[in-house]
């Protein structure tokens, strides 16, 4: 059985933190939907902009695919992972749909350079000790800490994931929430406030992957 392991931060203002973690079994995820074309523009010249690796720039497609469109989501998507993980079927996965199914279009989440080098130092430092998902840095450092040094003026959250490696697999456990009664990764996710984000990437034994996913909304003046 492969052991997927979720864990958020709430928004600033809220100043609690939340985990959840789900057991299965790995199995060959759903024939996926062709790629969106704006979308797909949005990302590469991002990726291009920032130079994002390929598996940030999976993180950002279906990251911003999912807001694109949430009702397309989960029928695309979604739903096709529950056919396949039937198991996975719960009050959760409900209110997910009924979530989805309500929300418009939400803004795309473009990179920002700090919150690249934000969450990238925290996946690493994460990995240096192959520590357990947390929002404390094994040297102590905290959310807000971060957030601070990296001068986010503005909102912020940060959504980790660690499993294998495997971008929409790890977005639909964070959308679904198994486990986390006050929805906060999903509520991240879907939070029209959020225009930027950045993804930090460290490899792990057993081709695991710990994913920090950090947000803010747009930080010009």
């Amino acid at each position: 059985m492969k052991h997927l392991l979720l864990a958020l931060l709430l928004p600033l203002s809220l100043l609690a933190q939340h985990s959840g973690s789900v057991k299965m079994e790995v199995k060959p995820f759903p024939t996926l939907p062709g790629r969106d074309y704006k979308v797909d523009q949005f990302v590469k010249s991002s990726a291009s902009n920032y130079s994002l690796s390929e598996y940030q720039t999976e993180w950002f497609y279906w990251t911003n695919y999912s807001r694109s469109n949430p009702k397309r989501f989960w029928d695309s998507v979604v739903g096709p992972f529950l056919k396949v993980y039937p198991e996975m079927q719960s009050q959760y996965t409900k209110s997910l749909k009924k979530d989805l199914y309500l929300i418009n279009t939400l803004p795309f989440l473009k990179p920002n350079y700090a919150l690249l080098n934000m969450a990238q130092k925290h996946a690493t430092s994460l990995a240096s000790i192959k520590a357990n998902p947390s929002h404390t840095s094994p040297n102590g450092s905290t959310f807000q800490d971060r957030v601070q040094k990296a001068s986010i003026q503005k909102c912020a959250g940060e959504n980790i994931s660690f499993g294998p490696q495997n971008a929409v697999l790890g977005l639909v456990l964070l959308y679904i929430d198994q486990g986390v009664p006050d929805l906060g990764h999903r509520l991240s996710l879907l939070n029209d406030s959020f225009s930027e984000m950045g993804i930090g990437i460290s490899a792990y034994s057993n081709n695991y992957l710990m994913v920090v996913q950090d947000f803010s909304c747009n930080q010009n003046p």
